[in-house]
């Protein structure tokens, strides 16, 4: 799901849901939802495009656990009218409150397979939610479209369901009629479309495919049909993509060639996370006056053909779709992954350089939320704004997947690990620990901390970063601070890029595993520049500078760094080793002396403050001031 506008958004519909995003309790699941796994949803409703009412049944199929305690509950809003309920074709009785259809059913067995207790539920209404009307003006005239839209909470106000997440159903029917002169897109394969008298036409969508709650959709409009399929050579497979666009030769001609650049997205998609997931069925839009899109399941209900807009909807189709989020604090798994495919779209089929444009721009709206997790707090659960904040849950989340990108340090590894952890939870669900855990697997690097700093904490790192050099050593001090109290260090490896007098350079990965790092790197000729995180793939502010005179203290006689220091220094001599070191504290009083054969320090154990280093040589006595920070 993405939705692009001037402030920047929250979720699927700019204003739909922002009007309604503190609806408290919709997050909130009735436990006895829990005594039932759905097997099936069928639809069969009527609708059109200048409406919202809405008028039909569904069935749902499903199999009782054996928690079930004989009664069977949806949730369905309560402004909606429930006519009838049937259970296995009998009429039953039920009650409707609390947003909830409860059903008094009493099962001859302690649990069932084979999902053969079915629920009939007959109903009408004007939903206040889920379903939207709307128009636009699209290059010849006004057209009218009724949609749905029902990410996060919203399912339930135009079908009766069971609103979690983590319970797919394995497959899903929706039959629409609607108009004669309107056509309706859904999930799934058109399986019929035909007459049934008095104006009216009949559209039966089908899909075999496991599915989310929230994922089953309508679109009905004025549509023509523009479909093709895709050649995916690396699987020798034919995809077919259908779109539902207004019906007028002008909004094709106009919006052809962006339309066919899904087939550029799908054969590259493919190659990296494996087949389109859905390729025996279709992958497709349906065109709607909205200001984004919304990943659908094999039809994504789309505002229009923008190149990143469409490449992150069809990304979904892997991370969302595919493998859903177990639970809504776990979004990242959604839009953290489908935001990175934008910049692999950028990457590998815009030209060059594209995705460097991007990857700044996400950074920087990143840095927009200096505090905050990627992971959301249960407590926001009821906060869809906080769900779906643009700049955590996308932009921050999708900076998340570059690091671990950068972090593996080899693109192979990379993708075959994210094919791994699609090939495991298929179909199914995962959550973030679920991810780690399949990466840490796959290629033996330990991320424990990285989540534990990244995407369960906040913030992001601030470096300073100072260097100079002595003869055949480049010395590097950054220290860090950072923008959230709560992850007071980031111990993400910290690339440096050192460029020599010859425009010759080298790049040298540095763990960092302290506020304040010191590194001594040896160099073989002078050195003009030290550039931090060159790739820009770690996510944070760097101040940087030369500063020799923070290093040497006498250039014909030593050195001493860092400084300020809270741990070690370091002490190099350049022509003779010195007879004795001593370290006064502001007193005068001897804090330390070493004798001559040790270079480096500990200097743990002395206070903050100020101190003079007394270094003594056969001939002569070099005094260096030095800060200690704790």
């Amino acid at each position: 799901m993405l939705v692009l506008s001037s402030s920047l958004i929250f979720g699927q519909e700019n204003k739909d849901l922002r009007d309604n995003k503190n609806r408290a309790g919709d997050h909130e699941n009735d436990p006895r939802l829990f005594h039932y796994d759905v097997g099936f949803y069928w639809l069969d409703l009527n609708l059109t495009n200048n409406s919202l009412n809405i008028s039909g049944n569904t069935k749902i199929y499903l199999n009782l656990l054996p928690e079930y305690a004989n009664q069977l509950v949806f949730d369905f809003k309560n402004n909606m009218t429930v006519d009838s309920v049937k259970i296995n074709d009998i009429i039953v009785s039920f009650i409707h409150s609390n947003d909830l259809i409860i059903i008094d059913y009493i099962h001859q067995f302690d649990f069932n397979e084979d999902y053969n207790v079915v629920a009939q539920i007959f109903y009408h209404g004007t939903p206040s939610d889920g379903l939207f009307y709307r128009t636009n003006w699209y290059d010849v005239g006004i057209y009218e479209f009724v949609y749905s839209l029902t990410e996060p909470y919203s399912a339930k106000y135009w079908f009766p369901c069971k609103q979690v997440v983590s319970d797919k159903a394995d497959s899903s029917y929706v039959y629409v009629t609607v108009p004669q002169n309107l056509k309706v897109g859904s999930n799934g394969l058109l399986k019929a479309e035909y007459n049934i008298g008095g104006g009216f036409k009949r559209m039966e969508w089908e899909s075999s495919y496991p599915i989310a709650y929230y994922l089953i959709s309508v679109a009905v409009g004025k549509y023509q049909d523009y479909s093709f399929n895709v050649y995916v050579p690396s699987y020798d497979t034919n995809i077919f993509v259908q779109n539902y666009i207004p019906d007028n030769s002008q909004y094709l001609s106009s919006n052809q060639w962006n339309i066919n650049r899904t087939s550029e997205m799908l054969i590259m998609l493919s190659e990296k996370w494996g087949l389109y997931p859905h390729a025996g069925e279709k992958y497709g839009h349906c065109i709607v006056p909205l200001n984004g899109g919304m990943e659908h399941q094999t039809m994504t209900t789309l505002g229009n053909f923008d190149f990143r807009l469409v490449i992150h909807e069809l990304s979904h189709s892997w991370f969302g779709d595919f493998v859903t989020c177990a639970n809504w604090q776990d979004i990242w798994i959604n839009e953290g992954f489908a935001s990175y495919g934008e910049y692999l779209g950028e990457e590998f089929i815009q030209p060059e350089g594209y995705e460097d444009g991007w990857l700044e721009e996400c950074q920087n709206l990143a840095k927009q939320r200096p505090q905050g997790s990627v992971y959301v707090p249960f407590w926001s659960l009821n906060d869809v704004g906080r769900i779906f904040d643009y700049r955590l849950t996308y932009k921050k989340g999708a900076c998340l997947v570059h690091m671990i990108r950068y972090i593996i340090n080899d693109d192979d590894v990379f993708f075959s690990a994210l094919r791994e952890f699609l090939q495991i939870y298929g179909n199914s669900n995962a959550t973030g620990e679920d991810l780690k855990h399949v990466l840490e697997n796959y290629t033996g690097i330990d991320l424990n901390d990285f989540f534990t700093q990244w995407y369960y904490g906040e913030g992001y790192p601030l470096y300073e970063v100072t260097w100079g050099q002595a003869g055949n050593s480049l010395l590097i001090n950054m220290s860090q601070s950072t923008t959230a109290e709560v992850t007071p260090l980031f111990t993400i490896p910290m690339d440096f890029k050192i460029v020599y007098e010859d425009n010759s350079f080298e790049i040298i990965r540095k763990s960092v595993d302290n506020n304040l790092m010191n590194y001594e790197i040896p160099v073989s000729q002078n050195v003009v520049d030290v550039i931090p995180n060159p790739r820009k793939a770690v996510l944070a502010d760097i101040t940087i500078g030369q500063d020799s005179d923070m290093f040497l203290t006498n250039r014909n006689k030593m050195f001493i760094y860092p400084n300020p220091a809270n741990e070690f220094l370091h002490l190099r001599f350049s022509d003779e080793d010195a007879n004795l070191i001593e370290i006064y504290d502001g007193n005068g009083q001897i804090a330390k002396r070493i004798k001559s054969e040790f270079n480096t320090i500990n200097i743990s154990d002395l206070d903050q403050g100020i101190y003079l280093v007394k270094v003594y040589f056969s001939n002569s006595v070099v005094n260096e001031k030095l800060t200690v920070i704790k």
